[in-house]
């Protein structure tokens, strides 16, 4: 397994391997279809297979800066631990910054155990395109047969499937590297955190994620493809009502699983025919990620405002919550409008920070599997949906952005969606 491992990294070494990334535009991925060549199919593995080389070579550089940190250095004894810290003016007492110590070692290990779960990963996940598009596999792009093809299909599927949780992962080692940084930040001799950690960089995670976003969709783009969608993962003539309508069911049930209850959603469009609203260019599965975070986020808003209110004057059902739809001069906006407790500072401080919640308790995966008969998707804390959502529309230059209510109070989050296909992600 070792050797295996090292054989490996030293295939995906982004140093002795030039990295040359495609531009992507909505657009472009449509002209791939509809009937997928070996050629363009070839080109698709060695995009993923290059973005998974520089996903790999950023976790390790990140596992690199963990390791390479000196808390065991300036606390490698008992001893050593006292003189520095009676030598340099701090606010804690000896115990506390022991205490401290042992637990950012904690952290750190835990740190790493994710870092390296996704390093393996992406190495496992490298080799599946790189045995296609080298050596014998490369038979079964010369030779791209029904079957070869639908290989190839599987090769996507994996890719995509195996990475369904990575999220997840990351926002575990997010979490626990700024647990690192706050309980040794005012500590002295604090090497680890001097350097500056790439790992607590926003933009560098942001970076990782908008590249793994650009993976997953490269690999749903040839699934649809291969399952005989013309335009992939693009919808050219989706019935924007009807995507809104799809999102607002899985919504009310994460609702109805979570809270045992879930306002009513009112779909109000405001400058177009109710019977024949199409959005074009469109990438369902990305509409629907935003549009179920948004509406569950408004119905938990509104049913804990309602839940505040006393048992007797309260009315029966939580306030409604609105989905108003309009197209502007560029772009389709999609509003999602409560009535509910509203954004404080903290809340809309951490809206859009990855792996930051305002939730008491985080969502644990394994503790809901013991409790629960069939897992129940979280309502919210593991601080992954607003700032995934806002990533995947800004990818072919839409946004989205919350207003607190004036008037009514809560709160209104816009999706813009933009129409001119031809805008270039950032790379």
């Amino acid at each position: 397994m070792m050797l295996a491992r090292k054989f490996q990294r030293s295939l995906i070494n982004t140093k002795s391997n030039p990295i040359e990334l495609r531009s992507w535009s909505v657009r472009r991925l449509i002209d791939i279809g509809p009937n997928v060549s070996a050629e363009n199919a070839a080109m698709l593995l060695e995009e993923v297979k290059t973005r998974l080389a520089l996903q790999l070579g950023r976790l390790n550089k990140w596992k690199d800066e963990l390791e390479d940190g000196s808390l065991e250095k300036s606390t490698s004894t008992k001893t050593n631990t006292v003189i520095k810290a009676c030598n340099t003016p701090v606010s804690v007492s000896i115990k506390e910054h022991s205490h401290r110590i042992e637990m950012a070692k904690s952290e750190r290990i835990k740190c790493l155990k994710s870092l390296e779960n996704l390093i393996q990963l992406h190495e496992n996940t490298y080799m599946l395109p790189h045995e296609v598009l080298v050596g014998e596999g490369r038979a079964i792009l010369d030779s791209f047969s029904a079957p070869n093809r639908h290989y190839v299909k599987d090769v996507f599927d994996q890719i995509e499937t195996r990475h369904g949780n990575s999220v997840e992962t990351l926002a575990d080692t997010v979490i626990a590297a700024r647990r690192v940084e706050k309980l040794t930040e005012a500590l002295p001799n604090n090497r680890l955190l001097d350097s500056g950690l790439d790992l607590l960089n926003e933009d560098s995670i942001e970076s990782f994620l908008h590249s793994r976003l650009l993976i997953q969709l490269l690999c749903e783009h040839y699934i649809s493809l291969n399952k005989g969608k013309p335009t992939g993962a693009i919808s050219l003539d989706a019935d924007l009502l009807d995507v809104i309508e799809d999102a607002i069911q899985d919504a009310n049930q994460i609702c109805d699983a979570n809270l045992g209850v879930s306002p009513e959603i009112i779909i109000q469009p405001i400058n177009d025919d109710n019977k024949n609203f199409v959005a074009r260019p469109l990438i369902k599965s990305w509409s629907h990620h935003a549009l179920v975070e948004l509406s569950k986020n408004a119905m938990k808003a509104s049913v804990e405002k309602w839940q505040e209110q006393p048992s007797v004057s309260r009315d029966q059902l939580p306030p409604c919550v609105y989905i108003k739809v309009f197209r502007g001069e560029d772009h389709l906006s999609i509003q999602v409008i409560d009535h509910g407790i509203g954004l404080d500072d903290e809340r809309k401080s951490k809206a859009f920070r990855f792996a930051s919640s305002s939730a008491h308790k985080r969502w644990d995966r394994l503790e809901e599997q013991q409790s629960y008969c069939s897992v129940r998707e979280p309502l919210g804390s593991l601080g992954v949906g607003l700032p995934i959502s806002r990533m995947m529309l800004r990818v072919f230059g839409g946004d989205l952005d919350l207003r607190i209510n004036d008037e009514k109070g809560g709160c209104t989050a816009t999706m813009k969606i933009l129409y001119d296909d031809s805008f270039v992600a950032e790379n």
